[in-house]
């Protein structure tokens, strides 16, 4: 690590996601050279394709992910890679009336009826697609490769003793450490946390953790999927489908590297009918009732998901009532099938703020898919930090800057009265989306900007 003068605080930003990989660029962008960026992974898994990654197709909205990369100075080279044609949209009920197309033809051959106002107007437009992957590889490329260190996974922070507390230095214990002694590990000024919904980060700030929502999916992929099942590719659309009913929904995207991928959701719920949600113990419990569903006897390492007829009995148990197309399509997706269960930080989390650490991302405000939010509140989160940071640099110590802990402060008030705003409107679209009339609710949120990511 360089040396660092006071106007140049020694920053350690935790996770090389997309939010994390976005904070590190605009710092660098602004001649901030006193970061390092500690990722988890190895530097092999965090560069491959989108199937070997698990990352999904994110869009990128104009008024916030790509304002973040503009002050990257990376907006051109999105626009390279991005896909525009990947924001085409297909909505379609479950007997199969589409009730939003931004298809330019009905390629599938099943929107024998329309409902009306199901055709898009140009303003809902300008959320171009890309891979997770292909961000991630973009954000990293314009990074000194030195900024990166791979294969680091915290276990804790630490601050360190005698440090004031407007101005609290910190120290991180990574898994591979062993027992260094406290004088001879590195100090940090700031602990930035993008390690996403298990945060260790997050950890010294709050309690919190995220609960889970009450929804599972079912989530397969086919590579090639132009090549090896047309049908499937015309299925979906140049972009994504969505069927929403009640308690249910099959979300299918394209990927920028020709893969496919399919989310077949169960929303669960307890016997007052209220979502299953609040622990760990809940989405066990869905496991097992799931497997007791099938018929099956749930093993100790899980419902063995790649087994072809476990996959058609969990379409005849829970999306009987969907067309045969769309239980075939799900099927023809037979890559590295697994279960989740999706999870949520509370709506207007806050806590008290800590001078020299804070959190951003999915590890300040987890929310579900539902409103196409999260990885763009996220990219904002890394804009406004980072636009703190550079204007205490800029200012220069002693010359009227803010100290750090007013950075950090400033940084958390508008993050919190922001995200909240995202995470009540994901809450929401969760709710209203999975009802019967499902599909048509989308749409109407769809018509007032808040179209699913």
């Amino acid at each position: 690590m360089p040396s660092t003068t006071p106007s140049q605080p020694k920053i350690a930003i935790i996770g090389a996601g997309p939010v994390g990989l976005t904070l590190a660029n605009i710092l660098h962008r602004n001649g901030i050279t006193s970061f390092r960026v500690f990722e988890r992974d190895t530097k092999a898994r965090s560069t491959s394709n989108a199937l070997a990654q698990g990352g999904g197709t994110l869009d990128v909205h104009a008024d916030s992910g790509q304002r973040a990369l503009a002050a990257a100075g990376l907006l051109e080279e999105f626009n390279k890679v991005a896909r525009q044609e990947g924001e085409a949209v297909r909505v379609v009920r479950k007997d199969g009336v589409v009730v939003w197309d931004e298809n330019d033809t009905q390629e599938d051959g099943h929107a024998a009826a329309r409902e009306p106002g199901g055709k898009p107007d140009a303003e809902s437009r300008g959320r171009p697609e890309i891979d997770r992957a292909a961000l991630r590889a973009m954000l990293l490329s314009a990074l000194p490769p030195e900024r990166i260190v791979w294969g680091k996974q915290v276990s804790s922070l630490s601050p360190v003793p005698g440090t004031t507390a407007a101005a609290t230095k910190w120290t991180i214990n990574f898994s591979d450490d062993g027992d260094a002694p406290l004088h001879l590990q590195p100090q940090y000024d700031l602990v930035l946390g993008a390690d996403g919904a298990w945060s260790r980060v997050r950890a010294q700030l709050t309690d919190a953790k995220p609960s889970f929502t009450g929804v599972v999916a079912l989530d397969a992929w086919l590579d090639d999927v132009e090549g090896r099942r047309p049908d499937v590719a015309r299925f979906i659309g140049r972009g994504s489908r969505f069927t929403f009913s009640a308690d249910r929904a099959l979300i299918f995207q394209r990927h920028g590297d020709g893969s496919a991928r399919c989310y077949a959701c169960v929303r669960f719920r307890d016997d007052a009918g209220a979502a299953d949600t609040t622990t760990d113990v809940h989405a066990a419990a869905v496991g097992a009732r799931i497997a007791a569903s099938l018929g099956l006897k749930e093993a100790r390492g899980g419902i063995d998901w790649g087994v072809p007829g476990i996959r058609c009995r969990f379409l005849e148990t829970y999306f009987r009532d969907y067309t045969p197309e769309a239980r075939e399509a799900v099927l023809a997706l037979t890559q590295r099938p697994v279960l989740r269960p999706l999870y949520m930080l509370p709506v207007g989390l806050t806590w008290p703020s800590r001078p020299g650490v804070t959190v951003l991302g999915d590890a300040a405000h987890l929310m579900t898919p539902f409103a196409g939010a999260g990885v763009n509140v996220g990219m904002v989160d890394a804009l406004e930090l980072a636009e703190e940071i550079v204007g205490y640099v800029k200012k220069g110590a002693g010359q009227g800057a803010a100290s750090l802990a007013e950075v950090i402060g400033d940084y958390e008030k508008g993050m919190w009265v922001r995200s909240s705003r995202d995470a009540a409107m994901t809450a929401r679209a969760l709710a209203v989306q999975f009802q019967e009339d499902g599909c048509e609710k989308m749409v109407e949120l769809m018509s007032g900007g808040a179209g699913p990511e």
